[in-house]
């Protein structure tokens, strides 16, 4: 009985073992099989990604090419209908005047203001070879985009039409209502020469007096100027003039519409088009990161440059850092929610590298796109708010060759239904 009890156990340990050994056979084999499945998967993620990377450029690519074409057909159509009406407003200007040249390379620009034309005036220059490096946003050059580049009508009168029909010619622009108050807000919401040579002009239409500098003009009083200026044919300057009588594309034909709200993938297509291919590696570090970082640094500079100004324009030094700040919050530069973190005590000791650590340290949830582009469609409606409804038809009935020309919407939802009165955030330098 002990005996067959110690042959039960034995069997039974026996059994157990191999079964340990199967698992463990079939654990070590899994082991296995997941360690190639996981390193094949990886390998083929890399080459799914990488070719995503190649396509995705190619496609981008079609796809800029194809929506250009639509856009250059749309042209096309509206000019040969509405030829008689649209000149009306080409008339009062030669554009030949506002269209950059690049004999060695056969370019065009037309350097429609507040449509990404700082930027595209510096890459302009690069192209060019005026300036040693391949980023328009090297520290290096900051100061030297200002250089002049002959336009169009430095050349012999004969020689205009050959040279431009025979060059890449190209232009951007943008949603008219958006330029117009980008205008404003870089113009003379946040400080700017303007205050002392564009705003009394301004100010003797709308306020009926005159002043020498004018830090304080409201949106509204800025779109009744644009109003009046358009049913006078009164000059305008360039920042507020628009698109299409600034441009003329109707008599000038251009090979390529670029838009603001597609900067980027507009000008990745451009610069391959002008075989830039060290222009284009600098832009895709950080597109949007460098951008910005250029956006504040060139505000900063304007807020310590024009210093001068502010006591002739009865301005506190501490009041124009605050225009600065909400001017950043409306672009969706920095956070909503930051505030301006120092007195006016504090205001005229800050230097140019304190405030841009300021600026930097506020960004916070406006690094996300989503965010950034939230808090300028708000600043936007309380803009427009703020603009009496007589004035918004008649802007709109203004604008409209720029919407039919370049696609936009003339009456858009936002802006024209269910108005409503915003009281001021964004613009009042209170709340910085």
């Amino acid at each position: 009985m002990l005996t067959l009890t110690k042959v039960k156990r034995t069997s039974f340990c026996n059994m157990i073992v191999r079964r340990w050994k199967r698992t463990a056979v079939h654990t070590i084999t899994a082991v296995i099989l997941l360690y190639i499945y996981l390193n094949w998967t990886q390998v083929t993620k890399t080459m799914v990604h990488s070719s995503d990377r190649r396509y995705t450029w190619v496609s981008e690519h079609r796809d800029v090419s194809a929506v250009n074409k639509e856009r250059m057909e749309r042209i096309h159509k509206v000019c040969s209908a509405n030829k008689k009406e649209l000149r009306r407003y080409g008339d009062m200007t030669d554009t030949s005047k506002h269209i950059y040249i690049d004999e060695k390379h056969k370019l065009t620009y037309c350097f429609l203001l507040k449509s990404g034309y700082t930027f595209w005036s510096i890459l302009f220059h690069i192209v060019r070879g005026d300036f040693n490096t391949t980023s328009p946003f090297d520290p290096a050059i900051f100061h030297q985009r200002g250089n002049g580049i002959p336009s169009l009508h430095t050349l012999p009168l004969k020689q205009r039409s050959i040279f431009f029909n025979s060059s890449f010619s190209f232009m951007f622009t943008r949603d008219p209502y958006s330029r117009l108050l980008s205008g404003y807000t870089d113009k003379l919401f946040m400080p700017n020469n303007h205050w002392h040579d564009v705003a009394p002009t301004i100010g003797e239409i709308v306020r009926h007096n005159h002043q020498d500098c004018i830090p304080d003009l409201t949106f509204s009083e800025f779109i009744k100027y644009i109003i009046h200026s358009e049913e006078h044919r009164q000059p305008r300057n360039p920042h507020f003039r628009f698109a299409f009588e600034f441009c003329d594309p109707c008599q000038y034909k251009y090979k390529f519409i670029g838009k603001l709200e597609t900067i980027k993938q507009d000008t990745k297509y451009l610069l391959g088009k002008m075989n830039q291919n060290k222009i284009i590696q600098s832009l895709e570090k950080d597109f949007k990161g460098q951008y910005t970082n250029f956006t504040i640094r060139e505000r900063i500079d304007i807020l310590f440059r024009i210093k001068d100004i502010y006591p002739a324009c009865q301005v506190k030094f501490f009041q124009v850092q605050q225009k600065i700040w909400k001017g950043f919050q409306m672009n969706g530069i920095i956070s909503t929610s930051s505030k301006y973190p120092i007195t006016e005590e504090q205001s005229n000791a800050i230097t140019p590298d304190i405030f841009q650590d300021f600026v930097f340290k506020a960004i916070g949830d406006a690094a996300d796109e989503k965010v950034s582009r939230r808090n300028k469609e708000e600043a936007m409606l309380e803009a427009y708010s703020t603009v009496e409804t007589a004035d918004m038809e008649k802007l709109s009935r203004l604008l409209q060759s720029d919407c039919e020309v370049f696609g936009y919407d003339c009456r858009p939802s936002k802006l024209f239904k269910d108005r409503q009165y915003i009281k001021p955030w964004y613009f009042d330098i209170a709340t910085a």
